[in-house]
């Protein structure tokens, strides 16, 4: 399992939403390939206005 996260103002990495094409919230950007999760990242990073430069990839194990 891949998550992407955000660095917060206080030092804790969080996930991000994952936002569909209709630009809803589907909970937590949560992928089974690395490079699912790779291109979310940069696809996000794309949509939005304020830019995100604190954004990395971490693997989770499975629940």
């Amino acid at each position: 399992m891949f998550i992407v996260k955000k660095l917060s103002k206080n030092g804790v990495w969080n996930a991000i939403s994952l936002i569909d094409q209709n630009g809803s919230f589907r909970g937590e950007a949560r992928f089974d390939s690395k490079k699912e999760a790779v291109d979310y990242l940069l696809e996000y990073k794309r949509r939005m206005k304020n830019q995100q430069q604190d954004l990395k990839v971490f693997s989770e194990p499975s629940k």
